[in-house]
């Protein structure tokens, strides 16, 4: 019986907020209209729903974005914590949704973290070098037999010093990444991770076990299902964000979306999962993130409804 009441309120809660954002977009026809009247007199929780989401929207049009605005890159070679805050996206929203704005539970567990816009660079005790991308935590764990990071989100660039008694390895959502060599890219975004080689030679251990050598140029990506394609990546696209831009080719919008929200202050999402399989292709100025919009407006079948400057729903066009 309560997981009937807890999936009819999460049905309510995923239509409030299509209802929401087709209503507040400047596109709804009468007939949507009436259907939209029809659908929140069908019974309370549809209200409710819809209601509370008026309120936490009107309420984050006064609410300043805490999190910094930087795009810097330092040295450091003691630990650094960098608390970063995010708006509480669709999932979370409830009828007495109070809290707008929650805390990122990883700060307290990574060794390094930045935060949205955020680059740093990092020496670690060995030498190593790791370039951290915006909103991107690790953990180091260095024993005497084993170099581990963790990656808890984000991207990273490492370029690993030589200790051939010590295996450096990468953990990012449950596969690992074994250096035979020395530089490359680990790019955890929605339950999957990608990696690309500079130099040399990495061992993937993806989630199911099943192992690959992904060797220089080279660029593969796993999740819970194995691994995807082997594919030769040209350096200028995977590693530009050193560089200050994003080179999408022919991406998903899921990963366009997971890279850009890590560099614009406040979140794009999509009403309907299906659009995050479209494909996108662009150019963009780290600087410049919302000009991702522009090309997603220009070339895809969808439509955008910016509730706060924070706050941004792709919808089917």
């Amino acid at each position: 019986m309560a997981n009937s009441e807890n999936d009819k309120a999460s049905t309510s809660r995923s239509e409030a907020l299509a209802w929401f954002v087709t209503i507040n977009s400047g596109h709804a026809t009468d007939a949507e209209r009436r259907e939209h009247a029809a659908w929140l007199a069908k019974n309370h929780d549809n209200e409710a729903e819809y209601r509370a989401l008026g309120i936490i929207w009107s309420d984050l049009d006064v609410i300043g974005d805490p999190r910094p605005k930087i795009i810097t890159s330092c040295t450091t070679p003691k630990k650094i914590i960098s608390r970063r805050f995010f708006l509480a996206g669709s999932a979370t929203i409830t009828a007495s949704a109070a809290a707008l704005l929650i805390l990122q539970p990883d700060f307290l567990t990574s060794d390094y973290a930045t935060a949205t816009g955020e680059m740093r660079s990092i020496t670690l005790a060995d030498g190593s070098q790791v370039d951290l991308d915006a909103d991107t935590a690790i953990i180091v764990d260095y024993n005497a037999q084993t170099r581990l990071i963790k990656l808890l989100r984000g991207r990273a660039f490492f370029d690993v010093a030589k200790d051939t008694s010590r295996p450096f390895t990468v953990q990012a959502a449950g596969g690992s990444i074994t250096a035979l060599g020395t530089r490359f890219v680990v790019h955890e975004w929605a339950d999957e991770v990608t990696v690309w080689v500079e130099e040399s030679a990495v061992s993937v251990i993806a989630p199911d076990q099943s192992k690959r050598v992904v060797q220089e140029a080279q660029l593969t990506s796993f999740n819970t299902a194995g691994f995807g394609a082997l594919n030769a990546v040209d350096a200028n696209t995977e590693a530009a964000w050193k560089r200050g831009k994003l080179i999408f080719e022919d991406r998903p919008l899921r990963q366009v979306l997971a890279d850009v929200n890590r560099y614009r202050r406040g979140t794009i999402r999509a009403t309907d999962s299906k659009l995050l399989d479209m494909r996108v292709s662009g150019i963009f100025d780290i600087k410049n993130p919302d000009g991702v919009l522009d090309v997603i407006r220009n070339t895809l079948p969808v439509r955008t409804t910016e509730f706060t400057r924070f706050l941004v729903f792709l919808s089917p066009a």
